[in-house]
């Protein structure tokens, strides 16, 4: 006779005590969260990097959140994937609990700014996304797996060379996707026209049909004036970038900028202040 949901859940928790899974929950929380700083670090520069002349600036505000946010949640799903003992659970089991965390902190992130369209977002693409949290899970737990056989390793020059094997790995797991954030062709494009758009001798199309004056007033009197753009995946338009304009003595407009060839040159969803507010 097979065993019931709920002695299917006593079995589970009784398996290990706290201190055997612990030499797994604490390694894959402190992998999950290293690989996510390094993560959220490049991917935050990467484009500074690539492209010097687009007058790129550095949110750390941003950074910070994205450390908050999925720092947390990764960590948080670490533990749990070390958490379980069978292999398949904690793949499984860890990726669904994963992908959950991450669409609620969607939910939280929408509801403080007041964007009942980003949460329905977040709903739809957080189906697809847990395919790919279950397969990041199953990174996590294979990174853990490794650990634990290497703290067993007796010969510690062999252990000290497959400990910094297993870093660098780690390490790379969240380069990589750091440096695959960097702009395609057509986000430097759309940036490249907003900065021409921004250029005091731009005369033509005039600057009413480039920008809603009437929501950023105080635009036209900046023309000329330095400033850094602050660009980020807009949750309100596919295909679109929020990028936000801030000068040097502090103005600062946010506009939903289209990728799509030309379509930078006419933004119609702008308004002052560093994000896009509801109306």
């Amino acid at each position: 006779m097979s065993p019931t949901f709920k002695e299917t859940i006593i079995k589970t928790f009784r398996q290990e005590t706290w201190k055997e899974r612990s030499t797994r929950m604490l390694p894959g929380m402190a992998f999950s969260a290293f690989t996510t700083t390094v993560f959220v670090l490049v991917s935050a520069v990467i484009n500074n990097l690539f492209f010097p002349d687009l007058n790129l600036g550095v949110d750390i505000r941003g950074i910070i959140i994205n450390l908050l946010e999925y720092g947390l949640v990764l960590a948080l799903a670490g533990t749990i994937v070390g958490w379980f003992t069978e292999e398949y659970m904690a793949i499984f089991g860890g990726g669904i609990v994963l992908s959950l965390l991450l669409f609620l902190s969607n939910l939280v992130l929408a509801w403080l700014g007041g964007g009942g369209i980003v949460s329905l977002q977040s709903f739809f693409t957080a189906l697809p996304m847990m395919g790919a949290c279950i397969l990041l899970a199953w990174a996590i737990r294979a990174a853990i797996n490794r650990y634990v056989s290497i703290s067993r390793q007796e010969d510690r020059k062999k252990r000290r060379t497959q400990t910094l094997q297993l870093v660098l790995i780690i390490l790379l797991v969240g380069l990589i996707p750091g440096v695959f954030s960097r702009f395609g062709v057509s986000s430097e494009y759309a940036i490249r026209t907003l900065s021409e758009s921004l250029d005091p001798a731009t005369t033509y199309p005039p600057l009413e049909s480039r920008f809603p004056l009437n929501d950023v007033p105080g635009l036209q009197g900046h023309l000329g004036q330095d400033y850094k753009f602050f660009t980020r995946t807009s949750p309100e338009m596919a295909g679109a970038l929020d990028v936000t304009i801030r000068y040097s003595d502090g103005y600062t407009i946010t506009c939903i900028v289209p990728i799509d060839s030309g379509s930078a040159s006419f933004l119609d969803t702008c308004n002052e202040g560093r994000s896009i507010s509801k109306p």
